[in-house]
């Protein structure tokens, strides 16, 4: 027995969940099977593929995503765990999607410490071992020098120098940076 279902995100992207004996699937509104029609499994296997690696493609256009990110958002989309897990082993064969390339411009694009980088990054389903590789890739030198010019500006123009000093202080740590790079950062900028 063929049941077809119809929710808001999958009419948004013209696609249907058709249930059969063999399972549920996500195909293109246009293909799904009409209520008593019989239905290849196979086909509507390779159905779902491609609408999931269609879908894939469009959630990476616009941005750089983590291979965990993706997997969330295939589940999101109602994809199974398999097709999810397949969907996303499809982008990393092609380079569609790269764990450390998404960490080390991550890292670049933000202001954080060691600490804060590690805990936003595996909150984006980042594997720990790359996380690691990440992070020894990057120099404390270049970003002491840059949180010394951002302290100067942001803090620099307060007159009591204690405030100014207890401020950079809850704004460094709060970013996740070590203790010795805060005392450091400090002694240079105030």
């Amino acid at each position: 027995m063929i049941e077809t279902v119809l929710s808001t995100d999958l009419i948004r992207k013209n696609r249907s969940a058709v249930s059969v004996e063999a399972g549920r699937f996500i195909v293109p509104r246009a293909e799904a099977p009409l209520p008593g029609e019989t239905c290849d499994t196979e086909l509507l296997s390779r159905l779902q593929t491609d609408c999931a690696r269609a879908d894939a493609q469009s959630y990476l256009t616009y941005s750089e995503r983590s291979s965990g990110q993706l997997r969330n958002k295939m589940a999101a989309l109602g994809y199974s765990t398999c097709v999810a897990e397949n969907t996303v082993n499809w982008a990393l064969s092609y380079g569609f999607v790269d764990d450390l390339r998404f960490c080390s411009l991550f890292a670049k694009t933000r202001t954080m410490g060691r600490m804060r980088l590690k805990l936003e990054l595996s909150s984006r389903g980042v594997p720990e071992n790359i996380i690691e590789k990440a992070l020894a890739a990057l120099s404390d030198g270049d970003s002491i020098e840059e949180l010394v010019t951002i302290v100067c500006r942001r803090y620099g123009k307060i007159q009591d120098k204690e405030t100014a000093r207890r401020r950079a202080f809850g704004w460094l740590s709060r970013r996740g940076f070590s203790s010795e790079v805060v005392y450091r950062v400090l002694k240079e900028a105030l």
